[in-house]
């Protein structure tokens, strides 16, 4: 019975290890579909676009982006999962994707259901001020907000978001209360930053330093473990620095669903890779600022930090009250 059994299994082995080649020889025959969990124009679906073309020098095959952007990411999720799991659905992935799951948006648990392909790059996030602002420094903007909690208003993007997180992170690392107010859209944020509807203003760096460069925003502080090497930011002070333990960014990466053959997902792998040792890429990232902190990890590595950064929004949504109970 024993050795019945152990020969059963053996030719299953076989079979789908045979099966799995036989896929991955003829992989891909067609285009690749890459859903992007964001509307057109944003920075997640810029990058992913540029990154599709170089990648498809190496995949052989065009790897066609799809904006599924509603529901805030949920949408491209949800599309993702409904795709066989063949390796011709590639999805973006952003902190968005693990916020969703912190907060039981939705049924499909991203961790469950998807498997790394590869991190690939992260940005840095700054608050700052309006260059009319009293506040002249970290400690000025800190001593106040300790002193009257809630009182100063920091902006974002959509309720419950990355933005939200790292606006409550930092407070909550910080040991001071300020209100976060959401706004539609990035242009919409800055406005209120210009008029003096908000206190303090948080964005990735591109983003920020085209308002610094033009005289209308007055960097603080930098959430990162160390000063970055721009010199327009040369005197702008680390959170870690500040005894902030809080460094929380942005990073974008790809994932296929759970299931997908290890020789297709291999040669995505590989595709993605040799993309991203692309000049065209070490170009493009220099250009976007997105080279400044160590952002490449590999599929193992980015698939065990997914545990570490849902573990940190999730014990701060809950303290929003913003997690959703089963």
């Amino acid at each position: 019975m024993k050795a019945r059994i152990f020969a059963a299994a053996l030719a299953a082995t076989v079979l789908s290890t045979l099966s799995g080649g036989a896929v991955a020889q003829n992989y891909p025959k067609r285009p690749v579909e890459m859903v992007i969990p964001f509307g057109v124009g944003g920075a997640s679906d810029i990058f992913a676009r540029q990154y599709a073309q170089i990648v498809e020098k190496y995949l052989g095959k065009p790897l066609v982006a799809v904006n599924k952007g509603g529901a805030g990411t949920i949408e491209g999720l949800l599309h993702a999962f409904g795709a066989p799991a063949d390796g011709y659905t590639v999805l973006e992935i952003t902190p968005s994707l693990l916020i969703v799951e912190a907060q039981n948006k939705s049924s499909v648990k991203f961790r469950k259901e998807f498997e790394p392909i590869m991190k690939v790059q992260s940005d840095v996030v700054l608050f700052g001020v309006s260059a009319k602002s009293n506040y002249k420094t970290l400690d000025d903007l800190l001593a106040f907000a300790k002193a009257n909690p809630k009182k100063l208003k920091i902006g974002g993007l959509s309720p419950g978001g990355l933005d939200d997180y790292i606006a409550n992170g930092f407070a909550r690392a910080a040991g001071i209360q300020w209100t976060y107010v959401p706004y539609k859209s990035g242009s919409e944020l800055k406005a209120a930053v210009l008029g003096g509807e908000l206190d303090v203003y948080q964005d990735k760096l591109i983003s920020f330093m085209s308002l610094m460069s033009g005289g209308d925003v007055r960097p603080l502080v930098v959430l990162n473990d160390k000063r970055l090497d721009v010199p327009a930011l040369k005197d702008v002070p680390s959170s870690v620095e500040k005894k902030i333990d809080f460094t929380q960014g942005s990073w974008r990466g790809f994932v296929v669903k759970k299931g997908t053959p290890e020789p297709v997902k291999k040669i995505l792998i590989e595709a993605f890779q040799k993309a991203y040792d692309d000049p065209a890429y070490k170009e493009m990232e220099k250009k976007e600022m997105t080279n400044l902190v160590p952002g490449y990890m590999k599929a193992d590595d980015f698939r065990k930090s997914w545990d570490a950064e849902f573990e940190g929004y999730s014990t701060v949504f809950k303290e929003l009250g913003l997690v959703k109970q089963k």
